[in-house]
């Protein structure tokens, strides 16, 4: 067990004054069940239901009314704790649609209980079965592989998390830090990936985890494919999705395969609905909100960059060598920005010129205090950033953040154009607490 930042979130949830239903989503494998346990580990009430157990899920089919399910449930459990002081949690509740439809009226009659529900693929299911959640009457939170901050708690090392907390950080920190950041990348955020790495495990039984886990996406996905060729479809994309990773895409052909676009569009979409795949569209505009161009290629991000990582080929025993700039033609950097930046709900976009002939990119933008900030992840001098320079021409503020293996520093630039800007260098660790460095950044 290792403790991870929803359970803040839980409760501060658990002791609110007009507390909803909680949905946890997420892929499967990134915690929602542990997390829970976890939280709910000193309440005298608490009840976990596993809707994919015949005897457990019969009770919600057998048209109870709410009060009397829930001294059903209680006497079951031999659980006589008062309502404050209980909380019912409903795991994947996907495999029983009546459960789905008792979340209201545990919202509306029985308003005390605390009532917690997720599931894995539970938005594919969803959206095949029409069934919809309460609107207005759910509160709902994504669970997603771990973050780097949680990694550095998992392990202990309470005193670089908190060198998190500096901004700026200091320089003579940054190598150390970055040090152990490559180890994280490497072994991904899935908890049993971090878990195998706390028992010490060696880079056979890391290879063997990763194998195993990806086995297990493998074999989930005839539960959400309609026929027998969406399976083949949605099997040959999520083996794909490796090697395009970081790149733009085409639905049609895509992985070098003769699928039509509506096929791998359809494919794809599922894989998103199940927490596997980031499908990213450009955004033309350079004022916010960043308008996603659906009539132009997305760019796809993975997972977890663990599971990307052994899918390239890296090597565990690489992680004290590994340079993140380079590695892999710098998808895996690529890949641990948008990772970051998904778990800090931002909505991922990037930049793309809408122009003929041009082929001008920034690699992302994120929205920050009324302004469109370019984000680029590079390696190179800052006087190659072309595509991001293109942006600071056309925009109306002169703020641009670029990632990379150096310290914090602010350059003062010029664009070709003549226009003066400011770029902020980071680290790839500190992608997570981007809003607080542009915070100071604009501030200074």
């Amino acid at each position: 067990m290792f403790s991870r930042s929803i359970n803040s979130f839980l409760q501060k949830w658990f002791n609110g004054a007009r507390r909803k239903p909680l949905l946890i989503r997420g892929a499967r494998q990134t915690g929602k069940t542990t997390a829970v346990r976890e939280f709910a580990g000193n309440i005298p009430g608490y009840i976990e239901l596993n809707m994919e157990y015949p005897g457990e899920k019969r009770v919600f089919e057998q048209q109870l009314s709410v009060q009397d399910l829930l001294k059903s449930i209680q006497l079951s459990r031999n659980r006589t704790a008062p309502l404050k002081e209980s909380l019912l949690f409903i795991d994947e509740i996907q495999a029983c649609p009546a459960a789905i439809r008792y979340i209201r009226l545990f919202y509306e009659q029985i308003p005390e209980l605390a009532v917690i529900v997720s599931g894995s693929l539970l938005e594919v299911y969803l959206q095949h079965s029409g069934i919809e959640f309460p609107v207005g009457q759910v509160t709902s939170i994504s669970m997603h592989p771990l973050s780097f901050r949680e990694y550095l708690h998992a392990f202990h090392r309470e005193d670089i998390a908190a060198l998190l907390n500096a901004v700026p950080i200091p320089d003579y920190a940054v190598p150390v830090v970055y040090k152990e950041y490559v180890k994280f990348v490497l072994a991904g955020g899935m908890p049993e990936a971090t878990q195998a790495v706390l028992g010490g495990a060696d880079a056979g039984e890391m290879k063997l985890l990763y194998s195993s886990l990806l086995v297990s996406f493998l074999d989930d996905i005839p539960k959400y494919a309609s026929n027998r060729t969406m399976t083949e479809v949605i099997r040959h994309c999520l083996e794909s999705v490796p090697v395009e990773t970081g790149s733009r895409i085409k639905f049609a052909g895509f992985g070098n395969s003769q699928y039509r676009s509506r096929e791998v569009g359809e494919a794809m979409r599922m894989l998103q609905r199940a927490g596997l795949v980031s499908i990213v569209y450009p955004a033309s505009n350079i004022k916010p909100p960043p308008k996603p161009n659906l009539r132009k290629s997305p760019k796809l991000f993975y997972l977890d960059s663990g599971l990307l990582a052994y899918s390239l080929g890296a090597q565990w025993s690489e992680a004290g060598t590994m340079d993140l700039n380079g590695a892999f033609n710098g998808v895996l950097a690529e890949q641990c920005i948008a990772q970051a930046l998904v778990k800090s709900d931002t909505v991922l976009r990037f930049w793309a010129r809408d122009s003929r002939g041009s082929n001008s990119k920034v690699d992302f933008v994120v929205q920050h205090r009324g302004k469109l900030i370019p984000v680029e992840v590079k390696s190179g001098a800052t006087g190659r950033l072309r595509s991001l320079h293109r942006f600071i021409d056309e925009c109306p503020h002169g703020y641009a953040v670029r990632f990379y293996s150096g310290p914090v520093q602010v350059d003062d630039l010029r664009t070709p154009a003549g226009k003066d800007y400011s770029l902020l260098n980071m680290p790839h660790f500190l992608a997570g607490e981007l809003s607080e460095y542009l915070n100071w950044f604009v501030k200074n």
